[in-house]
């Protein structure tokens, strides 16, 4: 039996979305196609792989079956793929980091143009995705590496991690805010106006709420919810330039902004908390010599950026 590995990686994609026409969008094929890869697969196998009804498709037993061995065998096979291109090196390799929207893109993008300069042999490839759903992409060898938020992986036995270094919070809102023609605002005043922001984590948000003065705790626990959830860095500034809004986000973030004065900061409003970012990989996993370049140029930037975030505080 010449089992193809494209017939199994139809064939999960179709257990996946239990419906031809979404699988078959989704694997960019026509759903004729599908369907002939799906009879050439059970011609191999000699048995129905899955029951069709007019509202879902889902896997019979024999199908369950070889649907567990397709997901070891094209693990294995994304780990052929990545070993090989370790051989290669920067002349002919590829990288796919995974990155959040809100702080991993702002922080990465600088260091991915770095390296495309640097190597521009390599083929690079940044997956843009809920923070969420990036360990489970890193599981799938969807990605090589993660840059996200230290609290989700640095205490899992499953990730490497290099950590960088913390990086200040700021309370920020546009320029000519009402709040900033009050001497030293305090954070009652936060609740006087919306708050936005991205889908935070909830160890994050405990921590945030541990640093309000005790008497506002209970109440920010009970009142605070944003008004305005934003996961795209560059969305939510947008959004901050145009209305009262308000919002806390690490100083990298809103750098060119606050020296053009589009934003400015609440210093009084300063929550107290850093962000502390990092690169994880599978443990275990090799580096390849392209990822080994990105963690290099990104402890590079992360130091360029601290440096440039302290100059700033001391003013």
């Amino acid at each position: 039996m010449n089992i193809e590995l494209r017939h199994l990686r139809h064939a999960l994609a179709l257990a996946e979305h239990g419906n031809f026409a979404r699988a078959a969008e989704a694997l960019h094929l026509s759903q004729p196609a599908l369907s002939r890869s799906l009879q050439a697969l059970e011609a191999q196998v000699g048995e129905h792989l899955f029951d069709r009804s007019h509202r879902e498709v889902t896997p019979t037993a024999m199908g369950e079956l070889l649907l567990q061995h397709a997901r070891k065998l094209l693990l294995y096979a994304q780990d052929l793929k990545h070993d090989l291109q370790l051989a290669r090196g920067l002349e002919q390799g590829e990288l796919r980091v995974g990155v959040g929207p809100f702080a991993g893109a702002a922080l990465v993008a600088p260091v991915l143009a770095t390296l495309s300069r640097a190597h521009p042999g390599v083929h690079l490839e940044v997956i843009l995705a809920p923070w969420q759903e990036l360990p489970a992409r890193l599981q799938r060898r969807e990605i090589d590496l993660m840059v996200v938020d230290l609290h989700e992986v640095e205490d899992d036995p499953c990730y490497a991690v290099q950590a960088l270094g913390e990086h200040h919070t700021l309370s920020v809102c546009r320029a000519g805010h009402p709040l900033l023609e009050q001497a030293e605002p305090g954070f009652e005043a936060l609740l006087q106006y919306p708050l936005a922001g991205p889908n935070l984590p909830e160890a994050i948000r405990e921590e945030l709420l541990k640093r309000l003065p005790s008497a506002l705790q209970n109440t920010w626990r009970a009142q605070w919810k944003l008004a305005i959830t934003c996961d795209s860095s560059a969305m939510l500034k947008q959004l901050l330039l145009g209305c009262e809004a308000l919002a806390m986000l690490p100083w990298f973030m809103v750098e060119d902004e606050l020296q053009r004065g589009d934003l400015q900061a609440l210093r009084s409003l300063a929550p107290g908390l850093s962000g502390r970012f990092g690169v994880a990989r599978l443990h275990g996993r090799r580096l390849s010599l392209a990822a080994q370049c990105f963690i290099e140029a990104l402890l590079v930037h992360d130091v360029a950026v601290r440096q440039r975030q302290a100059a700033w505080l001391a003013h």
